[in-house]
């Protein structure tokens, strides 16, 4: 997902700025990003603060090993991408946000641990005067 919103970011002057929030302790997320996007912006959230916040919820079975999830796997390693060892909890599923100060614009409502928004839609989910500012 990091390496697919970096391609969109970089092709895409006028994509919203990315925030990120990992579980990890700062070191981890320096390690993680400095091989997938080094000039991230990420914030780490080892109490795990926005993810309560942002109402994001631990997956079940279904979530975390259901079909789909093999089939996204499968996917990713196509890409060259494979799963690590878990920092923090791994039961927790992914949240994407759209906020703008302090409102939720658009949210992705994930179905499994590999689902995946059509990140190239994010900008047209914004509305005109933000638009302008960023565009």
């Amino acid at each position: 997902m990091i390496r697919d919103l970096r391609e969109i970011a970089d092709r895409h002057p006028s994509y919203p700025p990315i925030l990120f929030f990992y579980q990890g302790t700062v070191e981890d997320g320096a390690a993680f990003f400095r091989k997938l996007w080094p000039e991230a912006r990420a914030v780490s959230d080892l109490a795990r603060s926005f993810n309560d916040a942002f109402g994001i919820q631990r997956g079940g079975l279904k979530e975390m090993f259901g079909p789909e999830v093999w089939v996204c796997g499968a996917r990713a390693a196509q890409k060259g991408h494979f799963i690590g060892a878990p920092v923090g909890d791994p039961w927790v599923m992914p949240g994407l946000f759209l906020a703008q100060g302090e409102r939720i614009l658009w949210q992705h409502e994930f179905r499994h641990a590999g689902d995946h928004s059509d990140f190239l839609k994010i900008a047209d989910q914004l509305p005109q005067t933000i638009r302008q500012t960023h565009g």
